[in-house]
C-alpha cells in the first residue's frame, strides 16, 4: 500500500540554470478526487500505477484512461485530471531545470500525447518514490544532487516503458538488433530496409520509434561508438579503425569523428586510452 505523502521544495538556482530540479513529488493510495482548471508553472510527471480515470485540457479534451499510464503536462498549459469512481494510486513529480528540453526531446515529456499507457507499472516506481521522500526530507546539500539524479531515472521509466502495439516492440528490438550488426557495411538506407524486409519508409517509422533517430543517424552514432572502443581499448592505426567502422576516407573518418565525439580519433586515444604503468 502506497503511502499518501506530498513535499514541496524551493528551487535551487545553480541546478536549475545547469541540470534538473525537482520542485515537489507525492504519492496518493485509492486517490477519489480530482481537479480542473489547473495551471503550474513547470513540467508535470504523473504515474498511475492503480485505477483508471481521465485526463482533460482545451487542446486535446477529455482523455479517459486505464493503469498503468503516466501523465505529462508542461508548463503554463491549463489542464485537469483525477480517478473514477473506484479511485486510482498515483505517483508524481513536478520538475525544471536546462536538463527539461532533453527530456522533452527524448520522450520523457512527449507533450502531443499528454496520457500514455504503459506497458507494465516500472517495478522501481514503490522504491524511487520512497528513495525521493527521503531525500526532499533530507538537509544534506548533497541530497538535491541525488535528488536529481533519482527525477531523471523516473523521467527515463516514463520515456521507456510504452506499449507498442501488434508486436511493433518485437520488431523494434530485432530491427535496431540488425543494425548493430551491420553498422560497418557500405550500403544505403534502402538496401537496409531491404535486407530487413522493410520499406525505408517503414524502417525509418520503426528507428524512430525505438530510438529517437532516423536509421542514418542510428549507423554513424553505432559506428562513432565502435571506433571510441576500438581507440580506447586497442593500438590500431586511425585508419584502420575508420575502415573497419564503415569508412574508408581516413580523412572523413577523423572529420567525422571529431564531430560526433568532441575530439579527433588521435586526442580521444590520448585522453581514454588505458596504458600500463611506464608505457
Amino acid at each position: 500500500m502506497v503511502t499518501n505523502w506530498a513535499r514541496y521544495v524551493a528551487t535551487s538556482p545553480l541546478l536549475r540554470d545547469h541540470g534538473l530540479v525537482c520542485l515537489g513529488a507525492g504519492e496518493q493510495s485509492e486517490a477519489r478526487t480530482g481537479f480542473s482548471g489547473r495551471r503550474i508553472e513547470s513540467h508535470a510527471l504523473v504515474f498511475v500505477s492503480e485505477g483508471a480515470g481521465a485526463y482533460q485540457d482545451h487542446r486535446h479534451g477529455r482523455i479517459e484512461f486505464a493503469s498503468p499510464a503516466v501523465i505529462r503536462v508542461p508548463p503554463g498549459r491549463v489542464h485537469g485530471y483525477g480517478p473514477g469512481p473506484d479511485g486510482w494510486t498515483e505517483h508524481w513529480l513536478l520538475l525544471e531545470g536546462v536538463t527539461v528540453p532533453a527530456l522533452v526531446e527524448l520522450g520523457a515529456f512527449e507533450t502531443a500525447r499528454p496520457v500514455t499507457r504503459l506497458a507494465r507499472t516500472p517495478a522501481e516506481l514503490p522504491a524511487l518514490f520512497a528513495e525521493l521522500r527521503d531525500l526532499l526530507d533530507s538537509p544534506r546539500r548533497s541530497a538535491r544532487l541525488e535528488t536529481s539524479a533519482i527525477c531523471l531515472r523516473l523521467a527515463a521509466l516514463a520515456a521507456d516503458v510504452e506499449i507498442r502495439p501488434d508486436g511493433a516492440e518485437r520488431t523494434a528490438a530485432r530491427v535496431l538488433a540488425a543494425l548493430r550488426e551491420t553498422a560497418a557495411d557500405r550500403v544505403d538506407v534502402a538496401e537496409r530496409a531491404r535486407r530487413l524486409g522493410l520499406s525505408p519508409a517503414a524502417l525509418r517509422a520503426v528507428v524512430q520509434q525505438a530510438a529517437g533517430q532516423s536509421p542514418h543517424e542510428f549507423i554513424v552514432t553505432t559506428r562513432i561508438e565502435r571506433a571510441q572502443a576500438l581507440l580506447a581499448g586497442t593500438a590500431l592505426p586511425v585508419r584502420v579503425i575508420g575502415a573497419a567502422v564503415g569508412y574508408d576516407d581516413p580523412a572523413f573518418f577523423s572529420r567525422l569523428f571529431a564531430r560526433k565525439a568532441g575530439a579527433p580519433p588521435t586526442e580521444f586515444r590520448a585522453a581514454h586510452a588505458r596504458r600500463s604503468p611506464g608505457s
